[in-house]
């Protein structure tokens, strides 16, 4: 699912008329002008410095903000705007989905949830950002593949102010004295709030780095008895993707079965999934010790049984995805699944087949249509010959 880029080499030739770069250039301008008079008379004070870059959506190399951090450093990011796709299928992606950053060449690469992020520097290091590469092929950034540049039906650009905040500043208070002003930055308010509930994975999970992190599994509990399981994973997806993973290790038999329960409740595709321009879904699945996974989705369209590779360039090489329900009739119900592995792989990607499986997956994607999708799920158990392992 990592991702985008590369679609824009299918609609290379969808050219539209638009005045995007007068537009994107006017918006900066706009944002640095916000940003420095809010921030301006707090430099020095409850702030230590702060700049402002624009990266166009092609831009393509890692780049130095100008701001080097020590250990301990804690630093806001803010964003405003967005890569185009295409503007012919309406395809974007927004700022917190399109920009990465990283401390020095050997820092982890990671994103910002949303357009309010302050995190504390773990190391020391300059601080560079970088738009979102086909995939990432390693998790400090330096390994990638990019994908077609120059797509005429593309477009767009980002805006991001980076704060570095004094070692005794109050943070909080300062965004609250920010957000009470008469004329008052909109950012205020968010960021205070993204400070006050930073989102962490629920325990035992951890997201995918190469997608990033993301607030959109929490773990709830049954308020009564409505036929599902008293301990379940919440996911909600709106314009957003994610991978959330546990550890998993269970030996691939003819026997092996994934278990697991599940409620529906909206589906975030509109389409069948199985197009790069519709591939939004929800599903689960197995990750194997050869690099492969196979993933259970729930279509909005596609017939139960059909599999498919991942139409996404960076995950169609591995990644196959198995319909285990299909349409709307079902949705708002708790229902129990049980598929054997063994078999679902066979057919669905063949070969020699993996000797274990390493992880268990879910996944929520709803990027592509900027819908929304809701789901329920718990009760996930890996096991063969009636032996089952519990995984959540």
């Amino acid at each position: 699912m990592n991702l985008f880029r590369a679609w824009r080499s299918l609609v290379c030739g969808l050219a539209l008329a638009t005045s995007s770069a007068v537009f994107a250039q006017t918006d900066h301008e706009s944002f640095e002008r916000d940003i420095r008079t809010a921030l301006t008379p707090l430099t020095g004070q409850s702030i230590t410095t702060y700049t402002v870059v624009h990266l166009d959506a092609e831009h393509a190399p890692w780049t130095d903000t100008g701001l080097t951090l020590a250990v301990g450093d804690r630093v806001t990011v803010l964003l405003q705007g967005r890569a185009w796709l295409s503007r012919h299928y309406d395809i974007s992606l927004e700022a917190p989905l399109q920009v990465w950053r990283r401390i020095g060449e050997q820092g982890r690469i990671t994103r910002s949830i949303d357009a309010h992020d302050t995190f504390t520097a773990d190391r020391a290091g300059p601080l560079q950002i970088k738009n979102l590469p086909l995939r990432w092929l390693d998790a400090h950034g330096a390994a990638l593949e990019s994908g077609v540049r120059g797509n005429p039906d593309g477009g767009g650009g980002v805006s991001i102010a980076v704060i570095r905040w004094s070692p005794q500043a109050n943070i909080g208070a300062a965004l609250a004295t920010l957000a009470r002003q008469p004329n008052a930055p909109a950012w205020a308010a968010p960021a205070l709030a993204r400070l006050q509930t930073p989102p962490s994975a629920p325990d035992g999970w951890s997201y995918l780095w190469e997608l990033g992190p993301a607030d959109i599994f929490r773990e709830t509990r049954a308020t009564g008895d409505d036929g599902g399981p008293a301990r379940r994973m919440h996911a909600h997806t709106r314009n957003d993707v994610a991978i959330l993973q546990t550890a998993a290790d269970a030996p691939l038999s003819p026997d092996t079965e994934l278990r697991w329960a599940w409620k529906v409740d909206r589906l975030p595709g509109r389409s069948a999934e199985n197009t790069v321009i519709t591939h939004d879904y929800l599903s689960i699945a197995v990750e194997f010790d050869n690099g492969q996974d196979l993933t259970y989705l729930w279509s909005s369209a596609l017939p139960v049984g059909e599999t498919f590779r991942c139409p996404l360039p960076g995950w169609k090489d591995r990644e196959t995805h198995v319909v285990v329900r299909s349409g709307t009739a079902d949705l708002g119900k708790w229902l129990n699944e049980a598929r054997n592995v063994w078999r679902d792989y066979a057919q669905a990607i063949g070969g020699e087949p993996p000797k274990r499986i390493v992880r268990v997956w879910l996944i929520a994607n709803s990027v592509f249509g900027r819908g929304e999708g809701r789901a329920e799920l718990g009760d996930i158990r890996l096991g063969a010959n009636g032996q089952d392992r519990f995984v959540w």
